[in-house]
């Protein structure tokens, strides 16, 4: 059966998101080749009287870049035999079971409005911190959080805030980058790209697509260093997903596409990390 709704990582598991449909009218060119010697034909098919001929599509859009922190990878259950033993299951199974064995983070890292070829380079900074509990939500109800809120309400030592970064005793921090794509910029501005819903998303009643697209994993960096990986679409919306009924085509159209350039550069430097996406989104 063909998914209706879209899981949105950053609101609440498995909450509906009605998505809408982006249609686009465009002229077409189609050239006939006549016989050697011959002029050739060129026929024209005009748009709709009415309607604009030009294609409205367009990759200027608002991104947002997220942290996505396993603080104890040792309890993830999504690959456990691997150098990357965590991932989205992780994140649904203890929002589901109100747990947070993983203890999982998730904050805005940053944000970014992509230029009109779709390029954009996003930087941010992490700094570990001692307290492992964090206020990321202010009196006016702006947030810097991401994912499921049971993740935060109360769950072990939590108690409403996040744990951050903060890694488990023996443990060292397994980092996930996550790419939100929140649709054209509007009014709403600020809000797109420093939170996970703006009151532009469908989400939130809002008229934009707001999708996450891309995401990348770091296996634990131990060591001072730095590492490149390709970012590739989100794990849950795969190529042909929308032929597989699986996702709606809007939210396939919108994914970032591996090994098209797409990459991410995760730096520790003692107890900071760094990170540095540079993406092309797709012109929808």
């Amino acid at each position: 059966m063909k998914l209706s709704i879209t899981t949105c990582v950053f609101s609440c598991v498995l909450s509906t998101a009605i998505l809408s449909k982006h249609q686009c009218i465009t002229a077409m060119t189609t050239e006939t080749k006549a016989p050697k010697g011959k002029k050739g034909k060129t026929t024209e098919t005009k748009a709709p009287k009415g309607k604009k001929s030009k294609s409205n599509k367009s990759a200027e859009r608002a991104i947002t870049m997220w942290w996505v922190l396993f603080n104890k990878p040792s309890a993830c259950i999504t690959d456990p035999e691997s150098d990357i033993k965590c991932g989205v299951p992780d994140i649904f199974a203890n929002a589901v079971g109100g747990t947070n064995n993983p203890n999982i983070a998730i904050i805005n890292a940053s944000g970014g409005i992509s230029d009109s070829n779709g390029f954009l380079r996003l930087a941010a900074a992490l700094y570990k911190t001692d307290s492992c509990k964090l206020d990321l939500e202010g009196d006016n109800g702006h947030n810097v959080w991401g994912g499921p809120s049971k993740l935060y309400d109360g769950v072990q030592l939590y108690d409403g805030s996040s744990i951050g970064y903060c890694p488990a005793d023996g443990e060292v921090t397994e980092v996930h980058i996550y790419i939100r794509d929140n649709g054209p910029v509007t009014e709403n501005k600020i809000k797109q790209l420093t939170t996970g819903v703006a009151p532009s998303c469908s989400q939130a009643g809002g008229s934009n697509l707001c999708a996450d697209i891309g995401a990348v994993a770091f296996p634990p960096m131990s060591e001072d260093g730095l590492m490149t990986k390709d970012i590739g679409h989100f794990p849950i919306f795969p190529p042909g997903c929308a032929d597989a009924e699986a996702c709606e085509e809007n939210v396939e159209m919108v994914q970032l596409t591996a090994e098209s350039g797409n990459e991410v550069t995760l730096v520790r430097t003692g107890d900071a990390l760094q990170v540095v996406a540079e993406i092309t989104v797709p012109k929808v």
